[in-house]
């Protein structure tokens, strides 16, 4: 299995850029493009993760509030378990669902668990892994960060849970998980890319008027690179769009992308 994770607190220069990428997969990370017109804890708190095995990928973002804590825990407890999900046998839908419903309850947990004092960080978390062999997508996210599934035509926004929820603001049984978060296990067909990305790139009055418009944009104009090189040109293409929005209002937000490119 290979892996990228990117911390915010590695990247606080407004308008500076950090990624990474390993064959298919693609990270993105930036603070934003002008200084953020809201109280906050940490400069950058956003984090993103990818990562890719024998048998798919996994892509996650969180989006930090309160400090970056939360999102750097969240994303290191979910790769701690990844290894099975990427490299594991086959699964029942049901047995998949499962598996990401304890998930969110387990990231939780250690988020809760890894504060000091009066450390109150929470987060937002979205994750989707494809496993093209199986026609298989699962996804899940807790909070408003967005997932968009990306073909030729269109980027088309998996539905995420519309009411402020966060991991870490206090502990969760799988039934409260269930109704607060958006889980999902479907036919993955054939995009050309899964992509994550946290809510610096649609905050009203900060981010971009079109936000699949954006994604769809730059996933279009990444289709036409070499292969191995269309992830990463995605990924700086959303995050240039969002800097480009942010240095136009004035206002800045982090923001983390994250891509996994299925087309072939």
């Amino acid at each position: 299995m290979k892996s990228i994770l990117l911390r915010g607190r590695d990247t606080v220069e407004i308008g500076a850029i950090d990624q990474g990428h390993a064959d298919d997969v693609a990270v993105a990370l930036t603070r934003g493009g002008a200084p953020k017109r809201y109280p906050y804890v940490d400069p950058n708190e956003d984090a993103a993760l990818a990562a890719q095995g024998a048998h798919g990928s996994l892509i996650a973002v969180a989006d930090g509030h309160w400090g970056g804590l939360a999102a750097e825990r969240a994303l290191e407890a979910l790769l701690a378990d990844a290894a099975p999900w990427l490299d594991g046998a086959p699964r029942a839908a049901d047995a998949w669902y499962q598996a990401t419903l304890g998930a969110l309850v387990a990231i939780n947990n250690e988020v809760i668990a890894a504060r000091d004092g009066d450390e109150r960080s929470r987060t937002t978390l979205s994750w989707a892994l494809a496993r093209p062999a199986e026609n298989l997508l699962v996804h899940a996210s807790l909070g408003d960060s967005h997932l968009f599934v990306v073909d030729r035509i269109v980027a088309a926004e998996i539905p995420h849970a519309r009411k402020a929820t966060f991991l870490g603001a206090r502990t969760l049984r799988a039934s409260e998980a269930e109704k607060l978060g958006v889980i999902g296990v479907q036919p993955l067909d054939a995009p050309l890319a899964i992509v994550a990305v946290t809510d610096g790139l649609s905050e009203h009055a900060i981010g971009v008027a079109d936000p699949a418009g954006a994604v769809h944009a730059a996933v279009a104009a990444a289709d036409g690179h070499a292969r191995g090189a269309r992830a990463l040109a995605a990924a700086r293409g959303i995050v240039d769009a969002a800097l480009a929005a942010h240095r136009d209002h004035d206002a800045g937000d982090n923001v983390a992308v994250v891509i996994t490119w299925l087309a072939r």
